[in-house]
């Protein structure tokens, strides 16, 4: 199947921890699903409007952390986010599942999982497991933090 990014989901300058990085001074590259994966993990690591260019773009999770609510409306208010936020890039084309790390199915069955999400909530952060397939029907599983 043909993508409308010639199925390689486009090129970009690989980001190491925010910093471009340079190889014998020349700024690297990411493609294909590598470059996917990074240009996802920027979407959600932006807050909802602060693009001036595009005021849609970007994780809105204000709500899930400035109001009063329960850790389960937490979840929730941030799993619809980023199906939202996810779901915006023209080559995701569904996404499959969001859980988060500390779901008693998955720290039953891994108990260094477990041991994370305790970590991750002492952080103040939530780690999200999310399954999608790409518009050339490629699955991708991805690790995200969310928080304060």
């Amino acid at each position: 199947m043909t993508t409308p990014f010639g199925g390689s989901f486009g090129r970009g300058l690989l980001l190491d921890d925010g910093d471009l990085v340079l190889d014998g001074g020349r700024l690297r590259e990411v493609e294909g699903g590598a470059n996917l994966s990074q240009a996802l993990t920027l979407r959600v690591l932006t807050p909802f409007g602060s693009d001036p260019f595009d005021t849609g773009y970007g994780l809105d999770i204000g709500a899930a952390f400035t109001r009063p609510n329960t850790v389960t409306g937490v979840k929730q208010l941030v799993q619809l986010n980023l199906v939202r936020t996810l779901g915006a890039d023209p080559r995701v084309r569904d996404i499959r599942r969001v859980v988060f790390a500390d779901d008693p199915e998955l720290t039953a069955a891994d108990p260094a999982l477990a041991a994370a999400a305790e970590d991750a909530r002492r952080r103040r952060v939530l780690t999200a497991l999310v399954d999608l397939d790409t518009v050339a029907g490629d699955p991708l599983t991805m690790t995200l933090d969310v928080g304060v």
